[in-house]
């Protein structure tokens, strides 16, 4: 059984098998909504152990060949980046994001994420973190936001560290830190790469 491969429809068909939301499910597991977000979507892939972890949430009365097919009766929710070009080019602002990441200050003409439709935000990720514990920011202590289509997360995570490197410094000096407790742990696994080729460069 620990060999078997689940697709990420597979995912989401056990998830809602069970009548689980994402928030329920990941709890289950020890991970985020946000984890299993991705994990339906195929943008990550859950590890070893939780992939075995998943196997055992399957239930009675599904077979592995509708998890195999589970693509096939499910239709996806989430709208997935780039799958219409044309939305892309409806906005000079998502092609600049497209170029690269930006703070919220060159985008709008200031007015950051504000220029853009709901409909646009949906390409539209952001990097931020708040006080953990709900601490508030001290006035040295504030992060700079960093926006970015989705699929581009090492070269936003570059213009994040540039942005707040005191404070990606001091935090990843600690475990557990404020990103490790907002973020996912894939997201993170990358803050932490990304760092390491930053100090070396």
């Amino acid at each position: 059984m620990a060999d078997f491969d689940i697709p990420p429809s597979g995912i989401r068909l056990i998830r809602e098998t069970r009548g689980e939301s994402r928030e329920e499910f990941g709890e289950e597991l020890g991970v985020t909504s946000t984890t299993i977000g991705n994990w339906e979507r195929g943008d990550t892939t859950p590890r070893e152990d939780l992939r075995e972890a998943v196997i055992e949430k399957i239930p009675t009365e599904l077979s592995m060949e509708e998890i195999h097919e589970a693509e096939d009766h499910l239709k996806m929710d989430e709208p997935r980046p780039y799958d219409n070009e044309q939305r892309l080019f409806g906005s000079k602002w998502l092609q600049t994001l497209r170029d690269e990441p930006r703070i919220g200050e060159e985008l709008g003409d200031g007015r950051g994420v504000a220029v853009l439709t709901d409909q646009q935000r949906m390409f539209v990720k952001r990097l931020d973190v708040t006080g953990v514990g709900g601490a508030s920011h001290r006035d040295s202590d504030r992060v700079t936001k960093v926006y970015y289509l989705h699929g581009d997360e090492r070269r936003a995570l570059r213009r994040f560290i540039e942005e707040n490197e005191v404070i990606v410094r001091d935090q990843l000096q600690d475990a557990p830190n404020r990103f490790s407790h907002e973020w996912d742990d894939w997201l993170y696994g990358l803050l932490e790469e990304e760092f390491r080729f930053w100090l070396y460069e």
